[in-house]
């Protein structure tokens, strides 16, 4: 078949599907933006979506490239590729109903899973799992299917595989269900908020071809914070959150940052460097109430550098003590020989977490609404799941967690519901 042969054929292929405002919007999307994020609870059509931007993609650019991603090779084989190869049929059968002689598919390769089109574009699926096997690709488009699930790191190294030149506009588009507001994607689509990244939001209700017993049984088997996150599609640390009794609309709030209004004021530090070291200062008033007042959050700062503004908060707020990670050594041993009030933290994480739920729940703790990173992490901050039976552990995930361990170890000495006593700088 030649070249003008291909392009007559190609005008006479119409999508043999109907799809939902939001599923159509995406489509849209794809062809004015470079990022595009399908963002949805259970039953949206996310996979079914992006096979047919993908398979829109292949008809309309010769000889270009997709890269088709999910976090494994079984996700990849059992969701990503079987929808896929079933909309390819799908197209086919409406192909030759229409009385077009042209087969689709010129080649499928489940071996190295390569599916390449009858005018050559081709479509690679791959696991996303190590961001070093993507360095030699040349792409014209990608899908990510469960992009919360896949390192930032896949995304930036396959970010920068987008540069062929065989479609006029190079693009990615993800879907899959919500996370944790930490998750790279959120920040990404929802805060940064970047000219080039656009996102739909959809939920289980906005499919109306699914059975209406469906819908009825998810929504009566669900707890509120599986509903919240898989059937309305809330981005948020719902499932395995730590800090349930963490309300942002009751307990963030403009505070009164003179220190003269608190009984004392302490702090809690956590070191780093590449990721980001961590202070917060916070007030304890007459009632024992818990305000954090400020927070330094800083990464890739030098120990002296991040002195300079440790000393800063310490006398702007007159804070008394400084309980800092017990593992940052260097940072604690420098900080006492320029006389700052550091001390160890106590580093028992389950009972500090403990201790700072109880706080929580008893609506003891107010955080002022400029401390951004560490409401975002409080909200976001759950336990991990076991690897072996995927249940909750009873240890919270190690990342994105340096405000929650400041705000942990800022609480070592004190205890709200005993009876206070005095020491120099305040009442414990």
């Amino acid at each position: 078949m030649s070249a003008q042969d291909e392009e007559t054929e190609t005008t006479l292929i119409k999508c043999p599907r109907v799809f939902l405002p939001k599923q159509q919007a995406v489509l849209d999307a794809v062809e004015k933006y470079k990022y595009v994020l399908y963002s949805g609870a259970f039953g949206a059509g996310k996979t079914f979506l992006m096979s047919h931007v993908i398979i829109r993609n292949g008809i309309k650019y010769p000889k270009s490239l997709a890269f088709f991603g999910s976090q494994t090779v079984p996700l990849l084989r059992d969701t990503v590729v079987r929808t896929f190869l079933e909309e390819i049929d799908v197209y086919q059968e409406a192909i030759t109903k229409a009385g077009v002689e042209l087969q689709l598919c010129k080649k499928w390769s489940p071996s190295i899973m390569k599916f390449t089109f009858f005018n050559g574009a081709e479509v690679l699926f791959r696991s996303c799992d190590e961001p070093s096997k993507f360095k030699s690709l040349n792409l014209d488009c990608m899908a990510i299917d469960e992009p919360v699930d896949i390192d930032e790191e896949v995304f930036l190294m396959l970010q920068g595989r987008l540069r062929s030149n065989k479609t006029p506009h190079r693009f990615a588009i993800m879907a899959g269900n919500p996370s944790g507001k930490t998750n790279w994607v959120y920040q990404r689509f929802y805060e940064k908020k970047h000219k080039d990244y656009f996102y739909v939001h959809t939920t289980t209700f906005d499919n109306t071809y699914l059975p209406k017993d469906y819908i009825e049984s998810v929504k009566t088997s669900y707890d509120e914070d599986y509903a919240r996150r898989y059937l309305y599609g809330e981005w948020g640390g719902f499932e395995g959150a730590v800090y349930k009794d963490f309300n942002v609309s009751t307990q963030v709030a403009t505070l009164n940052k003179d220190p003269t209004q608190y009984s004392y004021i302490v702090a809690g530090y956590d070191d780093g460097y590449r990721n980001p070291a961590c202070m917060l200062v916070i007030g304890i008033d007459r009632d024992g109430v818990a305000h954090v007042l400020e927070e330094l959050y800083e990464a890739e700062k030098t120990t002296d550098e991040l002195l300079a503004y440790v000393g800063a908060l310490k006398h702007k707020y007159y804070i008394s003590r400084i309980y800092a990670d017990p593992s940052a050594l260097n940072f604690i041993e420098t900080a006492r020989n320029k006389g700052l009030p550091v001390y160890r933290a106590d580093n028992d994480i389950d009972a500090g977490i403990a201790k700072c739920k109880a706080m929580f729940k008893s609506e003891l703790i107010r955080i002022d609404e400029s401390c951004e990173n560490t409401i975002r992490e409080l909200e976001s901050y759950r336990y991990a799941k076991d690897r072996r039976n995927n249940n909750l552990s009873e240890k919270p995930v190690k990342k994105d967690d340096h405000a929650c361990d400041a705000f942990r170890y800022a609480f070592t000495d004190y205890n709200p519901f005993k009876k206070r006593r005095t020491l120099k700088g305040g009442h414990f």
